[in-house]
């Protein structure tokens, strides 16, 4: 039996609204892994939060986590790759000069320059980022003093967000940034070259799985490259048009078990 690798996104996909994997869905893909299918989720949240969302499905599960800046499999860093120090410190800079608050993540700890919204800051609803460590950057000196474990960061604009255009523009022409966005209110700022789609490669290869028995599952900006790039590459019913548009085929809602219809239907 040829073996299978199901990747999928977490937010908006894998789970539901109230954080966690539908029944039939969880089901399905605890199955396909005792048949010997491979499994990782590949999402933009920081490692300490996708490990646990990968392990409620597979206790070895793969993680893709930071937009595919890291790439972990069984416990083991197979791939990971940071912003440089000086990129870091040109996002700050930007991202203060244009008052937008910032975050910048490592594996487990959350590097903020304006108190942090509710599901980080306050334990009780951490459902998103699950951050270990809270740290404030007050200044350039603060960033260079953690810089060496910064992986990525995230820029959200609630309340005016017309100014993530101008932002955005600004971040793109830092040397070694690459931005996207998962959400309407944010810009995730990345490695250059980085993405969901080369960490998928990547792990495909050291698994050695055949292209087109990867499957993909996405339904935003940060998805549209591994969906691309899949064998089948799946939107969810609640993705934008312009992510359905660049799928092979499009499944039900996360609300309505759609990884769990596409899988039925396809390789069961």
């Amino acid at each position: 039996m040829e073996k299978y690798l199901i990747c999928t996104d977490i937010d908006g996909t894998l789970i539901t609204k109230d954080q966690q994997v539908p029944p039939k869905t969880l089901a399905l893909l605890q199955e396909l892994i005792a048949q010997g299918h491979h499994f990782a989720v590949s999402t933009g949240r920081m490692f300490q939060s996708a490990n646990k969302f990968a392990k409620m499905v597979d206790e070895k599960g793969s993680v893709i986590c930071s937009n595919g800046s890291i790439v972990n499999v069984e416990g083991e860093v197979l791939f990971r790759d940071g912003l440089s120090p000086a990129s870091i410190l040109a996002v700050f800079e930007i991202c203060v000069a244009h008052e937008m608050p910032l975050f910048f993540f490592s594996e487990n700890t959350v590097f903020y320059t304006v108190r942090p919204p509710a599901y980080i800051a306050d334990e009780a609803e951490q459902g998103r980022v699950n951050g270990t460590t809270l740290v404030h950057l007050e200044s350039k000196e603060d960033v260079i003093r953690h810089q060496a474990a910064i992986i990525n960061a995230i820029t959200i604009e609630e309340e005016v967000p017309e100014k993530l255009e101008t932002v955005r523009k600004a971040l793109q022409e830092v040397e070694g940034v690459r931005t996207l966005s998962s959400h309407f209110n944010n810009i995730e700022i990345l490695p250059a070259g980085v993405d969901k789609e080369h960490a998928v490669e990547r792990l495909r290869q050291h698994l050695d799985v055949k292209l087109e028995h990867v499957i993909t599952f996405g339904d935003g900006e940060n998805d549209l490259q591994m969906l691309r790039y899949a064998g089948m590459g799946v939107a969810m019913g609640n993705a934008a048009d312009f992510v359905k548009e660049h799928a092979s085929y499009v499944t039900a809602s996360n609300e309505e078990e759609g990884i769990y219809e596409f899988l039925k239907a396809h390789i069961c």
